[in-house]
């Protein structure tokens, strides 16, 4: 698990905060993925994200892990939350039971494998049939995380670059100071 947490640091650090696009595009592209992949829609997230993204001249890189964080074995701690919340905004309507959506998910996680195309179809498919209180849930909490994450965004790419910048401008002081002798014998720079 830590390992996973390393390799997702990195690629954060790396490709995303040191991506050569503005923090508008990035933060952009990460609120594009965000509200995408609250939506019901699994198996088509990546592309309807990174298409929207080249629509809205966003950050398509970001959009990749982003809108895999829904999957078929995080659907049910996901989508249920959405489902309750849509059945507490429409009132009970006679569709599906709580109980009834998380057998369906539960059902369409372990068929086949995740590397066929029939796989991705009948999980589309199943969560296309969950009803309108999913939907509805769903499209509430994506609108609401995607308002979220583009401020938070935009100001956390902004101050990691500018605290990355200042870092280096303090190290290229230091090795100039080095280099033109400024340093005492304490390792004070006078």
């Amino acid at each position: 698990m830590a390992r996973y947490f390393l390799r997702a640091r990195k690629f954060l650090v790396h490709n995303v905060l040191h991506a050569d696009d503005t923090p508008h595009a990035i933060a952009l592209g990460v609120s594009i993925a965000t509200f995408i992949t609250f939506l019901p829609l699994i198996g088509l997230q990546t592309i309807l994200s990174v298409t929207l993204a080249a629509i809205f001249r966003a950050n398509k890189a970001v959009c990749f892990p982003i809108v895999w964080i829904t999957n078929p074995v995080t659907a049910i701690p996901i989508y249920y939350p959405c489902f309750v919340l849509g059945r507490l905004i429409l009132g009970p309507s006679g569709g599906l039971s709580g109980h009834e959506v998380i057998q369906r998910l539960t059902h369409a996680g372990t068929k086949g494998s995740m590397l066929e195309v029939q796989f991705w179809k009948d999980m589309l498919f199943t969560m296309a049939g969950l009803g309108v209180e999913l939907w509805v849930g769903s499209a509430m909490v994506a609108a609401l995380l995607a308002l979220l994450s583009y401020p938070f965004s935009r100001w956390a790419i902004s101050a990691y670059r500018e605290r990355h910048r200042q870092r280096l401008l303090r190290r290229q002081l230091f090795r100039s100071n080095l280099v033109g002798g400024q340093v005492s014998r304490s390792g004070e720079i006078g």
